[in-house]
């Protein structure tokens, strides 16, 4: 089955598979669309939950019922205040996973997500770069409202993954189908049913590497703010990004610009002047030098600001060969999976409470010792205070029975992810790179506040702490900045030294720089024991 039959509808029907549309396009015309019941027979696929069939569908069952049945239980029987924001992160977490064990070859590249406005002609433009000329169905009519995943692999076929899980083979009539031409149609709309749609090809330029298709944001139809939320959300969260302007604006228009500020980047954009076979050279190259000149100005980095005919496979930039070089630069696979991480982080900031939580009751614990054998103490007194003493010690090894079955909850995930994971021959990597981390950054609540946890040391007599209710959130401030890393006094404590070393605001954060910090900072500090700590700081 070659592309050009596959996509363009030139192939005599063939056996039917299960769980695969069959199609047989006549020319320009979709079946889908003017066939009723072929429309209704593609959205019963594609709506459809899945049959659990494979020992990975078993796999994956087991954690969804230790996600939501053990560990929801599990986070109402305790006073972790923490466990409504670790189990939704379960949820996202468990939703990743369900992705990478549909498409395992996700898990193994970087992802190149390519952007822009509905006319910046960013399909054509995936199409000649990829080496596939009809890869994807290059159309007048906006049709992509799904993000679209674009790879190398064993064999020639698309597929659309639905959130249940279900994976369903489809065809480009399908595709056009599923995207705005059945919404004016039949008044349905799959973007709230569809995760994805996955196109993976045998023969591909750029085996490394993952390249997303994405909705272009600038439609003029109702689907325009539900597209534009789409694209920012994938492409906020994308490995690299290129960003495709039609060169008939001139330059980089002000409502791109708008748009690329919002998804608060980490990597240089490589912006392409697309469709630049309509301008002669030394238009182009103006107009590169003045969208340069506005993307410095909106503070937007940038590797580079190229021309780009998708029509003649040409370039026209100040070296040349540059959009080459970067995807050459970029194709390498990635070290691996990091759900295995994302997991143990979750659980981690789960514990950190109760590790909080725990370190305040033995500071109780170890004033009412002082207390009780306080030979003045005599009897109503000393009673009271003695039943008080049964009262916090049982609250602690209540808090330590609890922070134990969590742990042997994330063990049981755990083990469970490594079978699914080796099932599918996806490698999971300890520590993720500096381009995952920045992605996973931006998928997370705290990316959105702009605040950051870093472990902390804590040195001092943590007895000036025994009279707080809590210790999991004690004001502070940095008091001191140096080449080893911040210095943080608290509040109700002043006595009590902390420190976050420079290596570890690298390691957690690092598209923060060094200098936005500052003294008189202020920070929220959770005890943890009597040696660390961990220090949230926020940035406007």
């Amino acid at each position: 089955m070659d592309i050009d039959s596959l996509m363009n509808g030139h192939l005599a029907s063939s056996e039917d598979k299960k769980d695969t549309i069959p199609l047989v396009s006549l020319g320009k015309s979709n079946r889908y669309l003017e066939d009723a019941e072929l429309g209704l027979e593609l959205c019963a696929s594609l709506v459809a939950k899945p049959d659990l069939r494979t020992s990975s569908d078993q796999i994956l069952e087991d954690i969804d019922k230790l996600i939501n049945q053990t560990f929801l239980s599990h986070t109402k029987r305790g006073e972790n205040t923490s466990g409504a924001s670790a189990y939704a992160q379960l949820i996202k977490w468990f939703d990743l996973l369900k992705e990478a064990v549909s498409f395992p070859q996700l898990q193994q590249s970087h992802t190149v997500a390519v952007g822009g406005s509905f006319s910046a002609g960013k399909t054509r433009f995936l199409n000649t770069v990829l080496g596939c000329p009809s890869l994807l169905p290059v159309d007048t009519t906006p049709t992509t409202s799904i993000p679209t995943f674009l790879f190398k692999g064993i064999s020639n076929r698309i597929d659309a993954l639905n959130f249940y899980g279900k994976k369903t083979e489809i065809n480009e009539d399908a595709i056009k189908a599923i995207c705005h031409a059945f919404n004016k149609k039949y008044q349905v709309t799959f973007s709230h049913i569809l995760q994805m749609i996955a196109v993976e090809r045998e023969s591909f330029n750029y085996a490394n590497l993952i390249f997303l298709d994405t909705p272009g944001y600038s439609k003029s139809d109702n689907q325009q703010k539900i597209d534009e939320n789409i694209a920012r959300q994938h492409l906020r969260v994308a490995d690299y990004l290129i960003w495709l302007v039609d060169s008939q604006n001139g330059t980089v228009p002000q409502q791109d610009i708008d748009f690329l500020q919002s998804l608060e980047l980490d990597q240089p954009v490589l912006v392409v002047m697309s469709k630049a076979d309509k301008k002669l050279e030394s238009e182009v190259k103006s107009i590169i030098k003045v969208a340069k000149a506005d993307l410095e100005n909106a503070e937007i980095s940038y590797v580079d600001v190229i021309g780009y005919s998708a029509v003649e496979d040409s370039e026209i930039s100040e070296h040349g060969g540059r959009l080459k070089e970067f995807l050459t630069q970029v194709n390498r696979g990635s070290d691996g999976s990091t759900l295995k991480w994302q997991l143990s982080k979750i659980f981690d900031e789960y514990h950190r409470e109760y590790l909080a939580t725990q370190q305040t009751l033995k500071l109780t614990v170890g004033t009412l010792n002082e207390l009780i054998f306080d030979e003045k103490l005599t009897g109503d007194k000393k009673k009271h205070l003695t039943d008080f003493h049964k009262k916090v010690k049982a609250q602690l090894d209540t808090l330590q029975r609890h922070k134990r079955d969590s742990e042997k909850i994330h063990v049981q995930i755990e083990d469970l992810l490594k079978d699914v994971c080796e099932s599918k021959k996806i490698k999971l990597s300890d520590i993720p790179s500096l381009v995952q981390l920045n992605a996973m950054r931006k998928k997370s609540d705290s990316a959105q506040s702009a605040t950051f946890k870093f472990d902390a040391l804590l040195q001092g007599d943590q007895s000036t702490l025994s009279h707080l209710a809590n210790l999991d959130s004690l004001e502070g401030q940095v008091t001191k900045i140096s080449a080893l890393g911040l210095s943080i006094k608290l509040d109700k404590a002043p006595n009590l030294e902390i420190m976050i070393m420079k290596n570890v605001i690298t390691k957690t954060a690092p598209s923060l720089k060094f200098d936005q910090f500052y003294v008189s900072q202020e920070v929220k500090v959770q005890i943890i024991s009597n040696k660390k700590a961990s220090v949230s700081v926020s940035f406007d």
